[in-house]
């Protein structure tokens, strides 16, 4: 079992299952606003926290002074961001999470497979994949 897990780990660490993802400033605190939120939920299970505050400390991290933010994600973060749409849909910054989730979708369509195994993996090895990134 133990190999099965380094696999993914190694598999989801490569190069190529990182998708750039350039979004406003502004985008960039609605989602970041979105996600503070969704922290505070006391019922939040500890792998979409991991993803969560992953993805937010990568947001801050790539605040600089130019008027675009760059993200660089894994492409496992597909559901945890489209959990995070639902939960806040109708909400106006909803629509910055909606479109880095289109980026995603367009450059995922080959890796489909692969990621679906991602999300059958057990929770502290997502935590582990999440993480390590």
């Amino acid at each position: 079992m133990c190999e099965i897990i380094d696999f993914y780990q190694f598999k989801y660490s490569r190069c190529n299952y990182y998708i750039n993802v350039f979004i406003s400033k502004e985008s960039a605190e609605g989602l970041k606003g979105l996600i503070n939120e969704r922290l505070k939920d006391k019922r939040l299970s500890r792998e979409y926290g991991c993803a969560y505050i992953t993805l937010k400390e990568k947001i801050v991290k790539s605040d600089n002074n130019l008027d675009l933010v760059m993200l660089r994600l894994n492409k496992c973060y597909l559901q945890y961001l489209k959990d995070l749409y639902y939960d806040y849909y109708g909400r106006e910054e909803c629509l910055c999470v909606k479109e880095v989730i289109q980026h995603i979708q367009y450059f995922l369509e080959e890796d489909t497979d692969n990621i679906n195994k991602f999300y059958n993996l057990k929770e502290n090895t997502k935590i582990n994949i999440l993480s390590s990134i």
